[in-house]
């Protein structure tokens, strides 16, 4: 069996923020070193997201062009993700290289040559001023239905409803904020998602079980049920790639488009033998993590293409859908300066420290509202009073009692049992997809591995009866052990500390390992992890809003 395991691509506008960290790459990366740490065969695709109206539009408001903004935050995203937040990309490209273009041309051809390409008119939003056409994102009004004054053309933030530029009340264009707007009837091409509907129906049913969150089944049987609408995939900007076809040559690709079939362009992009060996097999699974808005995309549209295109690609066999992050009680807002991007992030916390943060409060099931309250929680409890604090407690005994040496015990204590117990029921977790509560069966395990300590009192009997002290620090040190070897999905570079401490790599093997008689390597023993200050937490209150 081989896994590809894929984060949705994060759109290079600008620095993204915590909320689209935790939706996507993270979880995708946690999960990735976890089939790693298990010995799978397995790559991770990522990659920068660069085409389409929004990099478009943001260049033309910073005084520069789209290739120039697309190259700059590529990079500069890379470098976070990489080096501050740990990701360990197989590759992290792009979607605007030459090979991510082949492939979108061969699926396009395929697509059109197995009829399933059809050409639709619509009417599309045209600023008189910019002389332009303006995506729906970028139209702003009011609100039919609440009110709101500041409501998208796509969707209104204040209640959520679904829109379009024409439902709008008083639309005016947010790159030169005028009213003077008029809709014109433009030609696209769109793909027959009526007519694939009946193979997507089927994909999705024989594919439900494995794991995909409950959002990605319920959004997606919903728009079964009420059938599919084909889907334009070409647009009237100029940033994308050219469309291929006589009569549309003044058009490009729409973003989603190229952007889906981005996951095999930036494998190729990486090494064709690679990608042909894990995308043409039908024995490899497509693991695919992304946040709840992304849903449609990756259940309807992303495996339409590959059915429709019928190249041999291998289909999503597991789709996992984030809900939302919020920032104390608001959406995540840079224009309103609510909530940190990454970038800012590490102004209060090293990238390992917020990768703990984020996956302890994954938004699985429910939205999740980020607050001081659970930032103290995560840091100063759990990873440093529980985690840190065990594995510490217990390798000081050793070096100061023990000569760094792991005591063999005389008989062995029940509680070394317990280790199996919460190694079976991680594996089941992270199987599963449920990254945080394998987290927190590594918490609860350093937790156990305390109040063993503290109740058994080792310090206090290790003159009056050393068999015994040595069968408790004994038990402690497999426990320490278990954990720092658990810990490396989510953070790595303490895991492979505490890993180095023991002379083994983490590796899930290395929990059966006995310690008893081991000569450790303690001669630079320092505490794992400290404790957030009050005032650090003030840098809090300057993403609260204005």
């Amino acid at each position: 069996m081989k896994y590809i395991v894929t984060s949705a691509l994060p759109y290079v506008q600008d620095v993204i923020h915590l909320g689209n960290l935790v939706g996507s790459i993270l979880p995708a990366d946690i999960f990735y070193k976890y089939l790693v740490m298990k010995g799978e065969d397995a790559i991770f695709i990522c990659g920068s997201d660069e085409h389409g109206s929004a990099i478009e539009i943001a260049a033309l408001k910073q005084g520069t062009t789209p290739k120039e903004l697309a190259d700059k935050n590529h990079e500069k995203l890379k470098k976070l993700l990489t080096d501050s937040y740990l990701c360990t990309f197989t590759h992290y490209g792009r979607t605007g290289t030459e090979q991510n273009k082949e492939i979108v041309y061969n699926i396009f051809n395929a697509l059109d040559r197995n009829g399933y390409l059809v050409e639709v008119k619509s009417e599309q939003p045209y600023c008189n001023v910019d002389k332009r056409f303006i995506p729906d994102r970028f139209i702003e009004g009011t609100c039919p239905y609440c009110g709101y004054e500041h409501a998208r053309g796509d969707q209104c933030d204040r209640c959520g409803r679904l829109l379009t530029p024409k439902d709008l009340i008083n639309p005016r264009c947010n790159i030169c904020g005028k009213s003077d707007i008029t809709f014109k009837e433009v030609k696209n091409l769109a793909i027959n998602l009526e007519k694939l509907q009946p193979q997507i129906k089927e994909y999705l049913l024989s594919h439900y079980s494995n794991s995909w969150s409950k959002n990605a089944i319920n959004n997606s049987q919903g728009y079964i049920e009420k059938g599919l609408k084909n889907r334009e995939i070409t647009r009237e900007i100029k940033w994308g790639f050219p469309v291929p076809k006589a009569g549309f040559e003044d058009k490009v690709f729409y973003v989603w488009f190229d952007a889906l079939i981005g996951y095999i362009g930036i494998s190729y992009e990486y090494n064709k033998e690679v990608a042909e060996k894990y995308w043409l097999d039908n024995n490899t699974r497509l693991v695919q993590f992304m946040g709840k808005d992304n849903i449609e995309p990756h259940t309807l549209l992303w495996p339409g293409m590959l059915i429709g295109s019928n190249l041999g690609y291998v289909l999503p066999t597991t789709i996992y859908a984030y809900e939302f992050l919020n920032w104390q009680g608001q959406k995540f807002s840079k224009s309103r300066h609510i909530g940190m991007n990454i970038e800012e992030a590490l102004n209060l916390l090293p990238g390992e420290y917020w990768r703990f943060v984020l996956a302890s409060i994954l938004p699985e099931t429910a939205d999740t509202d980020f607050t001081a309250e659970l930032l103290m929680q995560a840091v100063n409890n759990e990873l440093n009073d529980i985690v840190g604090n065990f594995i510490h407690r217990t390798l000081t005994l050793i070096k100061n009692n023990f000569d760094s040496t792991v005591p063999s015990p005389s008989s062995k204590p029940e509680i070394v049992g317990e280790i199996n117990k919460y190694a079976n029921s991680y594996l089941s977790l992270f199987d599963s997809i449920q990254i945080r509560e394998a987290l927190r069966s590594v918490i609860d395990l350093a937790g156990l591995g305390n109040e063993f300590l503290s109740k058994s009192e080792p310090w206090k009997k290790i003159k009056q009866n050393p068999d015994e002290a040595a069968s408790i620090v004994y038990a402690s040190a497999m426990i320490a052990k278990a954990v720092g070897i658990l810990l490396y999905p989510f953070m790595p570079n303490s895991s492979k500390k505490v890993c180095s401490y023991f002379s083994v790599e983490p590796k899930l093997e290395g929990i059966s390992l006995d310690l008893a008689g081991k000569k450790l390597n303690l001669e630079k023993l320092n505490p794992l992890f400290s404790k957030i200050t009050e005032k650090q937490l003030e840098l809090l209150k300057e993403f609260s809003g204005k």
